[in-house]
């Protein structure tokens, strides 16, 4: 999708104030401005900004370890702040390397005013006194904002940066596995004395079949701590597919293999390749696969105009089926989240069937194809293919956790199993509870980190910097030390999304640092409790389903 709109990167406006010229008086030919970037979106032809400088990865996108979606979701737009977030520093100085550089990012409007002030130097002070007071008049006006826009943004950066080469000298980023002692020795607790008790419970010729009860209550009590393994586990998972659980791609890459695939059933490529894409565009309609389910749930009424699921690669429907269920959405969000493990089963499963390095071409960066309703053009994008070690892993490791599975479930009868894989499963299922908590009630834009149709943002651009809008579409949720063991320390998820590579227990250390930045320019940082959160959701599910379903009926 293009990202149209977009604000320039820090750097940019300094660099244009002092943009070479040619002899005619224009910019030298490889100075690129916004608007020549935000054209540059399609699979033909892809260009980002990093750092102040404009790089054509369109022969990148099939080799990203990260999927082609997480890139495209930045495609013709600074990612400057969403890939220093991801990456480590040493891993960007590496690659960046490899990737062409076409041009400087230059921010026309901006260059073209302050090049005529500073240009004039000391003798033209009247005519500097006089740009100014032009630039100052009707500051509501689209100009204005934009700039105002631009300055806000590079400022917000600046300090973000700033803090980023604080937490890197003082050590936050240090990646230290002996700190997982405490979450590996809680799963394996919570699987042995689950797994034991469920099968304990189901013996003949024991105390318990004397007492129905309590034989009843261990086995409700063991499926239950079956399904806190896979709640907490996949925390870990979670740090894995960031790199920070020992800061070696290749060694987090087998954790994740350990503890996503062959422990929890989640394949850890698929993992990556939807989450990198929610944190590059958190709560962009078209791009973040985390809100996409339509026509079952629809979190924001612009999902109700059948929008196209640049993840997907299909459109969102909003049919009979969606008009019909929506406005009850608050009413079955829970029984849906209490199976939505078996869709990330399926997911898992399907992502190693499509990405199958034996079948299909491994460069092709995905295919054009024409709706047939409105003749529209849109592009679908081909899935990574990773190596065939990597892919036979994968499968194998997603085989050992079935396989083991299949020897736990079989040794009970037919009943209990169904039961005891639905309470594990409804258990497990507030983790995703979780995760859509901190975002479902905040703001959305059209594409990208609200470059687009942020119609919300309270700054008055319709636009907002990286770091902004982390904080206008995510939310915290507020609990005592004692409880971050339930939610991972991933409740702080607006510091998560800042700094993904901090490890999450220090997330709740790094709230006052992150909240005086965002004081400091008025931006709202929400976080709440638990319920209170819980409520705060439902009741806009509630509002989003009657207005989506009145406003298509008009």
């Amino acid at each position: 999708m293009g990202k149209g709109g977009c604000i320039p990167p820090v750097g940019v406006v300094e660099h244009a104030n002092n943009a070479p010229k040619t002899s005619t008086g224009r910019r030298n030919s490889r100075d690129i401005t916004i608007e020549d970037l935000s054209a540059k979106t399609s699979i033909d032809e892809c260009w980002i900004a990093y750092d102040g400088g404009v790089y054509d990865v369109t022969h990148w996108l099939a080799k990203h370890p990260g999927g082609i979606r997480a890139i495209m979701s930045a495609a013709g737009s600074d990612a400057t702040s969403v890939m220093k977030s991801l990456h480590a520093p040493n891993t960007l100085e590496v690659f960046m390397k490899r990737i062409r550089k076409v041009g400087t990012l230059v921010a026309e409007d901006e260059a073209t005013v302050s090049t005529a002030v500073i240009g004039a130097g000391n003798e033209n002070k009247d005519k500097k006194a006089e740009a100014a007071a032009l630039n100052n008049q009707d500051d509501a006006g689209p100009k204005n904002k934009k700039r105002d826009g631009y300055i806000r943004n590079q400022a917000i950066h600046k300090e973000f940066d700033a803090l980023s080469q604080r937490l890197m000298k003082e050590g936050w980023y240090t990646a230290n596995p002996l700190d997982y002692w405490a979450p590996i020795l809680r799963c394996a607790v919570f699987l042995g004395i689950g797994v034991k008790a469920v099968l304990w419970s189901q013996e003949s010729g024991t105390l318990l079949e004397e007492y129905s009860i309590l034989k009843n209550l261990l086995f409700v009590f063991g499926s239950i701590l079956f399904g806190m393994f896979f709640q907490n586990i996949a925390f870990m998972g979670h740090d894995a597919g960031h790199g920070s659980v020992t800061g070696n791609f290749k060694h987090d890459l087998l954790f994740g293999f350990f503890v996503g695939n062959a422990f929890a059933g989640i394949d850890v490529g698929w993992w990556k390749s939807s989450h990198y894409v929610h944190h590059s565009a958190t709560n962009s309609l078209h791009d973040d696969p985390d809100i996409q389910h339509m026509p079952l749930l629809c979190f924001d009424e612009r999902m109700g105009d059948n929008r196209w699921s640049t993840y997907h690669g299909r459109y969102m429907p909003f049919d009979a089926i969606g008009r019909a269920v929506i406005p009850y959405q608050h009413w079955y969000f829970y029984p849906v989240m209490a199976v939505a493990r078996v869709n990330l089963y399926l997911q898992s499963i399907l992502y190693l069937i499509h990405t199958c390095p034996l079948f299909g071409e491994n460069t092709k960066a995905g295919k054009k194809i024409i709706d047939d309703k409105t003749g529209k053009v849109r592009e679908k994008y081909a899935w990574p293919k990773p190596t065939l070690t990597i892919w036979s892993l994968s499968v194998l490791s997603l085989g050992f956790f079935w396989t083991m599975m299949y020897l736990f479930f079989s040794q009970l009868d037919v009943m209990p199993a169904i039961i005891c894989f639905a309470v594990s499963h409804f258990t497990a299922g507030i983790l995703h509870v979780q995760i859509l908590l901190s975002h479902v009630a905040m703001h959305y834009c059209a594409d990208g980190h609200g470059t687009t149709e942020a119609v919300t943002v309270p700054n008055g651009n319709d636009q907002a910097g990286y770091f902004e809008w982390q904080a206008l579409s995510t939310m915290d949720v507020d609990c005592p030390p004692w409880m971050d063991w339930f939610h991972g320390g991933l409740q702080f998820q607006l510091e998560h999304h800042l700094f993904p590579r901090v490890p999450r227990w220090r997330l709740r250390e790094l709230c006052a640092l992150t909240d005086e930045i965002f004081a400091k320019y008025d931006v709202p940082v929400v976080r709440i409790p638990f319920i209170e959160a819980n409520k705060m959701i439902l009741s806009h599910m509630a509002t989003v389903g009657a207005n989506v379903v009145k406003m298509k009926s008009l």
